[in-house]
C-alpha cells in the first residue's frame, strides 16, 4: 500500500505540475493580451493625448507671454481723447483743426477753460494735428521726466513740449527721428514736497 500511495502521491505531483504549468501559460497568454490591448490604447489615444498636450502648451505660453497693461493714467486718457478729436476732425473736414488761440479748442468742439488746470501735473491742449503737454511757464516747483525709446530718461524743461500725434507717436520737445517716446514712462517730480506722481 505504501508503495501504491507514493505512486498515487507522485503522480498527483506530477498532475499539480502539469496544472500549475497550464495556468502559468494560461496566465501569461492573458498578461501578454492586456499588455497588447494597452500598446493599442495608447496608441489610440497618443494621438488625442499628443495634441491636448499640444494645446496645453500653447496656452500656458500665452498666458507667460501675456503682459498685463499698465493701469492707463488720466493724463494718458485725456491726450487720447484730444487726439480722437483732432483725427475726427481731420476726416470730416479733410484738414487739420487750427493751432493758435481759442481755435484750437474750439475747432474740436472743446473750451479753453476747461484746460486751465493740470493734470496729473502737467497741461495739455490740442495744437494743430497734435497735443502738447508741458509745465506752466516758470513753474520751477515741477519737474518731467520721460524714458525716450532707448531708455534714455530725459527732463522736459520750462518750454519745452511733448508732441503726441494720431495715431499715437509721441516725442520729446520736437516731432523728429529720434526724440520718439513712451507716454506711459512720464514722471512729474514736485520738488516743493519730493512727491512723484
Amino acid at each position: 500500500m505504501f508503495s501504491l500511495n507514493c505512486i498515487t502521491i507522485t503522480r498527483r505531483d506530477n498532475n499539480a505540475t502539469g496544472e500549475r504549468g497550464q495556468a502559468l501559460v494560461e496566465y501569461s497568454l492573458l498578461l501578454g493580451l492586456l499588455i497588447l490591448g494597452a500598446v493599442v490604447a495608447m496608441a489610440a489615444t497618443g494621438t488625442a493625448l499628443s495634441g491636448a498636450i499640444g494645446q496645453v502648451q500653447t496656452a500656458v505660453t500665452t498666458i507667460a507671454d501675456a503682459q498685463p497693461e499698465p493701469a492707463m493714467t488720466n493724463l494718458q486718457r485725456e491726450v487720447n481723447k484730444l487726439l480722437e478729436r483732432i483725427q475726427r476732425f481731420y476726416n470730416e473736414r479733410g484738414r487739420w483743426p487750427r493751432s493758435w488761440g481759442d481755435y484750437a479748442y474750439t475747432d474740436i468742439g472743446l473750451s479753453p477753460a476747461d484746460y486751465t488746470n493740470p493734470i496729473d501735473g502737467v497741461y495739455i491742449g490740442p495744437s494743430g494735428d497734435k497735443v502738447s503737454i508741458g509745465l506752466k511757464p516758470g513753474d520751477k516747483s515741477v519737474k518731467v521726466y520721460v524714458t525716450d525709446l532707448n531708455g534714455n530718461v530725459r527732463q522736459l524743461y520750462s518750454g519745452w513740449k511733448i508732441w503726441c500725434l494720431p495715431g499715437g507717436s509721441c516725442y520729446y520737445h520736437t516731432v523728429a527721428p529720434g526724440n520718439e517716446i513712451d507716454l506711459a514712462s512720464l514722471v512729474v517730480v514736485d520738488t516743493t514736497s519730493a512727491v512723484t506722481r
